[in-house]
């Protein structure tokens, strides 16, 4: 079975920034390679509904292809939150709304998740970190995502889900996807206190306790907008995001770029 992975497309910004349908390039590679799966690990674009409808074209025109998806924090991004959740739970394969089993052996499991500061630099409390603001830079989650609770709460509300259905299936291999990163060693710090500041806001380390806990063989993430692929506490840890063109990316041609970084894993 042949899975691919990608995550932080931004399709509005890369779209703006590049002069081209960036869905339109992606699509060539889905003709091309075919994948069984494809998993999207959060930020499509800003917004519930473009992201919604960016997803069922995509898997309208691929019926072949099973399209999977997290939310991201851009993918959030509304006037209450909460119901962007809901909006994007609309589609069929938001792992939000459980686990997938691909066959008899392996199962994905996850959803986009949240943070808590527990990668928060010291020095720092955390209604500080709740504010987001350093300098005169505040972090836009502050300003366009709206969630009910507080950041901790509604990290708690993900490991909860999240830890029922790895019990249910601990007994499966496991993929577990989220967009948040679940450990601090994919983090990173630049000694820069106008960017160590934002580190609080990259994701949770209750993610990777249970990925631990529960065995997962494979962890998929996005958010820190850099790229992973190795082996760490006994798992196959893969980032994979586009990232935003053109400082992030390694080619100008939006095709070279797509067609290199749309990462491929055999099961």
């Amino acid at each position: 079975m042949k899975i691919a992975i990608l995550s932080d497309i931004h399709e509005g910004l890369n779209r703006k920034n590049t002069g081209t349908d960036i869905m339109t390039v992606l699509k060539r590679w889905i003709e091309a390679h075919l994948p069984d799966v494809f998993i999207l690990s959060g930020d499509m674009t800003a917004g519930p509904k473009k992201t919604l409808d960016l997803l069922n074209q995509l898997q309208s025109d691929f019926p072949q292809t099973r399209v999977l998806f997290v939310h991201g924090n851009h993918d959030i991004y509304y006037e209450d939150s909460k119901t962007s959740y809901e909006i994007l739970l609309e589609f069929p394969g938001n792992l939000g709304s459980g686990p997938i089993e691909l066959n008899n052996d392996w199962v994905i499991i996850g959803d986009g998740g949240w943070y808590d500061y527990t990668f928060g630099v010291k020095g720092y409390t955390r209604e500080q970190f709740a504010l987001g603001k350093f300098n005169k830079f505040t972090w836009p989650d502050k300003l366009y995502a709206n969630w009910p609770g507080q950041d901790q709460d509604e990290t708690e509300r993900y490991c909860e889900k999240l830890e029922g259905w790895l019990s249910a299936y601990s007994g499966k291999n496991i993929i577990m996807v989220t967009h948040f990163v679940p450990f601090p060693k994919f983090v990173i710090y630049k000694d820069d206190p106008s960017w160590d500041f934002f580190n609080a806001m990259m994701g949770s380390s209750r993610f990777g306790e249970l990925a631990v806990k529960y065995g997962v063989k494979k962890y998929i993430f996005g958010h820190i907008h850099r790229r992973y692929h190795e082996q760490y506490k006994g798992m196959e840890i893969i980032c994979n995001p586009l990232g935003y063109y053109p400082h992030e990316w390694d080619c100008e041609s939006v095709e070279e770029e797509i067609f290199s970084r749309v990462k491929v894993i055999e099961i």
